[in-house]
């Protein structure tokens, strides 16, 4: 429907049988936890609308193999894709200024996550997604290797948390400071 300018809070929660759904044009929000727990979801097309994706939106999609992020998203919400275990790449675009904590966390399969160039906020290399001014690492996968070029002197908390596959991980000199949680959750 076009006059649909947000998918609210819970919306889709829950609902397990759901494989695809088409956002219209219209939307500019994708609220808290909206399509939480929609674990027969494969694939979704967020249109360029969308500015805002909220926290935990995604969380527990188990079967998303794939998510496009539009070009003039600006915020991603914390958690917002925790638990998507089929997911194996994200490319985040350069309008998003604002990525919230544990995005990512227990997406077991993720090999690589990348930040579009353009992006005044944050940088990716090695698949890691860095926030430039504060050369903090956010995120991370089974994949990354820090840089060790000194764009990257602390580790953020939750960065690799839930990243089942990661088996080895060099730390350069560069990094000072590892935030709580960095590590959590690696078996």
């Amino acid at each position: 429907h076009s006059n649909v300018t947000k998918i609210g809070k819970n919306a889709f929660s829950g609902c397990a049988s759901l494989t695809s759904i088409v956002i219209p044009k219209s939307v500019t929000k994708i609220e808290f936890g909206a399509f939480y727990g929609c674990s027969s979801l494969t694939s979704i097309a967020i249109p360029s609308s969308v500015t805002a994706i909220g926290y935990m939106t995604f969380c527990y999609c188990s079967s998303l193999t794939s998510i496009v992020i539009p070009e003039g998203v600006t915020e991603i919400g914390g958690g917002a894709f925790v638990d998507c275990t089929s997911l194996t790449s994200v490319v985040i675009p350069s309008s998003v200024t604002e990525i919230g904590k544990n995005v990512f966390s227990g997406c077991a399969s993720l090999t690589s996550i990348i930040v579009e160039e353009g992006n005044t906020v944050y940088h990716s290399k090695n698949n890691c997604i860095i926030e430039t001014e504060s050369k903090t690492l956010i995120l991370g996968c089974k994949n990354s290797i820090i840089p060790t070029d000194g764009s990257v002197t602390s580790i953020g908390s939750g960065a690799f948390s839930g990243c089942s596959g990661l088996t080895n991980i060099t730390i350069p000199e560069s990094v000072t400071s590892i935030g709580s949680g960095a590590f959590s959750s690696c078996t």
